[in-house]
């Protein structure tokens, strides 16, 4: 009972932008001991979940670049599949240290934006307006 509650928890602060991989990550090797490799796997499906619902919006909305969504689902795939080969020849204890470091480098280069804004240009990609072509 306790995993529906922190998975749900872990689901709603995702939803509202705090970054799930590593709470769920750090919640199953530290408090349920799972193996790092089978805690990361688990956790890109748990994202299949707490994302549906913006993909069901972009659906709606019809602000999906199918071209783009193949080519990055393919590289994706073959990102996936090396990330597999090259994460199953690290011990195991070294790759929960370097899992650790990614966090603590994504957080810190997170924490300094927010700190200190560099003040740039905001471009916004232009999408296609679907409306009209129906």
């Amino acid at each position: 009972m306790i995993d529906v509650i922190v998975a749900f928890l872990i689901a709603a602060l995702s939803g509202m932008g705090v970054g799930s991989a590593g709470l769920l990550v750090a919640w199953l090797t530290s408090v349920r001991d799972y193996p790092q490799l089978s805690a990361q796997g688990l956790n890109l499906y748990f994202f299949l979940f707490s994302s549906s619902a913006s993909l069901m919006i972009h659906l709606w909305r019809r602000r999906i670049l199918w071209g783009v969504v193949l080519l990055m689902a393919g590289f994706g795939a073959l990102g996936a599949l090396l990330g597999v080969w090259i994460a199953s020849c690290i011990n195991p204890s070294l790759l929960r240290r370097l899992f650790g470091l990614m966090l603590l480098a994504s957080g810190g280069v997170s924490m300094a934006k927010s700190l200190f804004p560099h003040k740039r240009k905001k471009t916004q990609a232009k999408i296609p307006d679907t409306e009209d072509n129906e």
